[in-house]
């Protein structure tokens, strides 16, 4: 019963680990249609630049937040320089966001070298119960995530802003011609979505060691997670993908080696969308 408990904390952890680091690609892909491959250049960077603000002194919550504006700002002027002008070329926008990858990983090792840097873990210790040791600082890191999830359904949901962009989404001539700033919704949505890789980036800096090519380990998960759990669905679907990426490894793992259960989960993964395109929650 304790392994099993263990197992599915383990999991959970994971889960949320990994849907943190997938929402800002799932925004930009889902709403405004553009294959981000430059997510995981955004994650280490902002990785670096928290690294950058702690290691100058400020506090960690206080880097986290420069380095999530610092990324959003960088993908605002890459948005509105490059990308807007091939909305409706989606291959030209891959090569594009593939070549900000390149250069971004390129400026990385001239501005901060090659060696690998650290973020010390604003909550080292555990947080015990009658059950189980929680991991402190992961147990906070999934915490961050089902509040941005929330608060981003509640946006999108509740709000006019959140109206505009489900409109924009569904009928962007219609949208168009009722009014709505299609430009600077889709810089608005960019934006924040850069944002949020660069804060997955902020916060999953403590658990890993940083180097120019930490993005890479969460940029092919984080396209499995969109793309199984149905491009769109922001919310349930980043969740059901990140659990059926992340958990599934993490309980494959018990019964073999981490690459067999990585090839596993991957291989059902191709299986899944051969049968259902659109993912478990996407519609037709």
């Amino acid at each position: 019963m304790q392994i099993a408990i263990s197992v599915g904390i383990d999991a959970a952890l994971i889960t949320f680990s990994l849907a943190l680091a997938a929402f800002g690609l799932a925004i930009i892909y889902g709403l405004v249609g553009v294959i981000n491959l430059g997510h995981g250049a955004m994650l280490t960077l902002g990785a670096y630049l928290s690294w950058y603000a702690v290691d100058s002194g400020a506090p960690f919550f206080a880097a986290v937040l420069f380095a999530a504006v610092g990324v959003g700002l960088i993908g605002v002027v890459f948005e509105h320089l490059v990308i807007r002008h091939f909305y409706h070329r989606p291959f030209d926008t891959l090569l594009l966001t593939w070549g900000f990858f390149l250069v971004s990983t390129e400026a990385i090792k001239i501005v901060f070298g090659t060696s690998f840097r650290n973020v010390p873990s604003p909550f080292p210790s555990a947080i015990h119960t009658s059950f189980y040791d929680f991991p402190a600082y992961k147990t906070f890191v999934a915490g961050v995530t089902i509040v941005l999830l929330l608060a981003t359904a509640f946006v999108l949901l509740k709000t006019s802003i959140g109206i505009k962009i489900r409109a924009l989404i569904q009928n962007r001539e219609m949208a168009s011609l009722l009014g709505l700033n299609i430009a600077a919704t889709y810089k608005m949505v960019f934006g924040f979505g850069c944002a949020m890789a660069g804060l997955a980036g902020a916060l999953l800096a403590p658990m890993l060691s940083i180097d120019p090519y930490i993005g890479n380990v969460f940029l092919i998960r984080s396209f499995f997670v969109v793309i199984v759990g149905g491009i769109g669905q922001i919310l349930g679907g980043t969740l059901l993908g990140s659990f059926f990426i992340g958990g599934s490894e993490t309980i494959l793992a018990l019964v073999s080696s981490q690459v067999v259960a990585q090839v596993a989960v991957f291989f059902i993964a191709i299986l899944i969308l051969r049968f259902r395109p659109q993912g478990l929650l996407g519609e037709k």
